[in-house]
């Protein structure tokens, strides 16, 4: 009120500035919201509800209890829950401050299989690192999954002028490749095998592959999913006869987590597959080939991305 009359009575913005000791962008702020009101009461916001006071610390413990128990998506839930559980008034921006005190962040949930097994999981990767300590030189262990890209982008972030955004065509096809292959994380190479299905049929071809592939190799240690496939009559009978040097290893059910190629999978993905429009799906199928004609040459960004440790998959109590 005391800036609206000092200017009615002819100073400028700036001696009112000068003589309230507010800087001029706050006295043209509260010229210009009086000149857009409606009624003197919206100028003076008298429909303001007041702040009715703060939190106890019990009241910010168990409001940072519910943030933790419950999966919240939107700070009105929040908003909600302080009106009825401690009947105060907060904004959605003083819920959002008061979640960054919290030491709360905004962002992705991970996603986990519902039949996770971590006692299993444990089980298993302790075997797995006895393996690996103790392999022999002739030996070789390879991490195997079946993959099937379809002809299209994938959704991504992406750097982009603010208020602008960036369009990206997709296809409309459907078509998509199925391979089967294997990872050695000692030398990053990979094995593929590409088909129209991916079968028991094709696995043993896939397993013709890695041995030609490993012939140095007296035993060769496959670490695989349940997929049926793996368990064919037909694969088991491959395995068992003479001369056969795989050994399979399963993995325990619903753990994609201890499966290194997944990573692999997941970074084709993301750089090749990536963004890149392809009208055909013969470019599309080219551009898969190429990569894995190519692999040694992303053989550095490979390990990098990939990395050399498997996790376990912690639940929350």
């Amino acid at each position: 009120m005391r800036v609206i009359l000092a200017l009615d009575a002819g100073h400028t913005v700036k001696e009112v500035a000068s003589i309230l000791l507010l800087d001029e962008d706050t006295v043209n702020k509260w010229q210009k919201k009086y000149q857009k009101r409606q009624f003197f009461s919206d100028w003076l916001q008298e429909y303001y509800a007041g702040y009715n006071g703060k939190l106890t610390k019990e009241q910010i413990e168990e409001i940072e209890g519910f943030v933790e128990k419950h999966t919240i998506t939107d700070s009105r839930e929040v908003v909600k829950f302080i009106k009825e559980k401690f009947d105060k008034d907060y904004t959605i921006t003083g819920v959002t401050k008061l979640l960054h005190r919290l030491r709360f962040v905004y962002k992705q949930v991970v996603m986990i299989p519902g039949k996770l097994n971590e006692e299993k999981q444990a089980v298993w990767l302790k075997e797995y690192k006895s393996l690996e300590e103790n392999k022999k030189e002739d030996e070789v262990i390879l991490f195997g999954d079946g993959v099937h890209p379809t002809h299209n982008i994938h959704k991504t972030k992406a750097w982009i002028k603010k208020g602008e955004d960036k369009q990206i065509k997709t296809n409309t096809g459907r078509g998509r490749l199925n391979i089967n292959g294997v990872l050695n994380m000692e030398t990053m190479t990979v094995t593929t095998h590409f088909s129209e299905t991916i079968n028991a049929q094709e696995t043993m071809k896939l397993f013709d592959k890695i041995q030609l592939v490993y012939k140095d190799k007296t035993t060769i240690y496959l670490i695989i999913d349940n997929a049926r496939y793996y368990k064919n009559k037909d694969v088991t009978a491959y395995l068992e006869r003479e001369g056969c040097r795989i050994k399979l290893k399963f993995l325990p059910s619903y753990s994609p987590n201890l499966n290194f190629i997944e990573r692999l999978w997941k970074f084709m993905k993301k750089y090749i597959i990536g963004v890149q429009y392809r009208e055909k799906f013969k470019e599309f199928e080219y551009d898969i080939h190429q990569f894995f004609d190519n692999i040694e040459q992303y053989k550095t960004r490979l390990r990098q991305f990939i990395g050399t440790d498997l996790h376990l998959v912690k639940l929350n109590a």
